[in-house]
């Protein structure tokens, strides 16, 4: 069925984290460390989910930047570890994302955020990059207290509009979102941003694009009518 409601990942999706590339080249000597510690993150925030013992996101990125360090043989100061969440907290939109997401408003979409991060982040990184007046709502998954990909974390969009999943279509440029999210019986949208290919393992949606434009045109032609 069509769906008039999008929901959106947040970092990675539509916040680009490259500039934490450099602040991980500063502390660490290796930007290519940025893409670890966020997997890592989002390991131990399945871990969490999995086992039951919900933490605050923010927190398990503060451990996981610690462990890094470990890692490397060295300690964070309190000041070097804020400079990653300044950082987190100021990041941009990746350029195709404003354009999109006034198209998809243009034809009459509502707009949601659904993340992982806690709500205090989301708001910040909202408030800076001019975002907010694109959505309808922001959301964080902190009301569930589950991670994406649990059904729960997706609930948290359907108990605040008051509607039923298959009202809803994600999109996200994570293959593991969006298998979440079509699992939970929400509609989904693959962004397969730098040439990323989906895990053999994962569902595949009915839409599929290289960019948040090519996404936003399909959208349009499935669930424009």
């Amino acid at each position: 069925m069509p769906t008039r409601r999008l929901v959106f990942d947040v970092n990675e999706t539509l916040l680009d984290l490259a500039p934490l590339d450099p602040v991980f080249a500063d502390l660490f000597g290796d930007a290519a460390l940025r893409r670890q510690w966020f997997q890592s993150l989002l390991h131990w925030s399945t871990i969490t989910t999995l086992t039951g013992e919900y933490r605050d996101f923010t927190d398990l990125a503060a451990a996981s930047l610690d462990h890094l360090a470990a890692n490397a043989g060295c300690a964070l100061s309190s000041e070097q570890r804020q400079r990653v969440f300044d950082t987190i907290a100021t990041l941009a939109p990746h350029a195709d994302v404003e354009p999109a997401l006034e198209q998809l408003a243009a034809h009459g979409f509502s707009l949601i955020a659904l993340t992982n991060s806690a709500q205090r982040t989301v708001d910040a990184q909202f408030e800076h990059a001019g975002l907010g007046r694109y959505f309808e709502r922001v959301l964080s998954v902190d009301a569930a207290r589950r991670y994406k990909p649990h059904p729960d974390a997706y609930g948290v969009a359907t108990q605040a509009l008051g509607c039923t999943p298959d009202a809803l279509r994600l999109i996200a440029c994570h293959d593991w979102d969006v298998t979440g999210a079509l699992r939970a019986g929400l509609a989904g949208a693959y962004v397969a941003r730098e040439g990323r290919i989906a895990h053999d393992a994962a569902d595949t949606p009915d839409i599929v694009g290289a960019d948040m434009h090519e996404v936003a045109e399909r959208v349009i032609a499935v669930d424009g009518g």
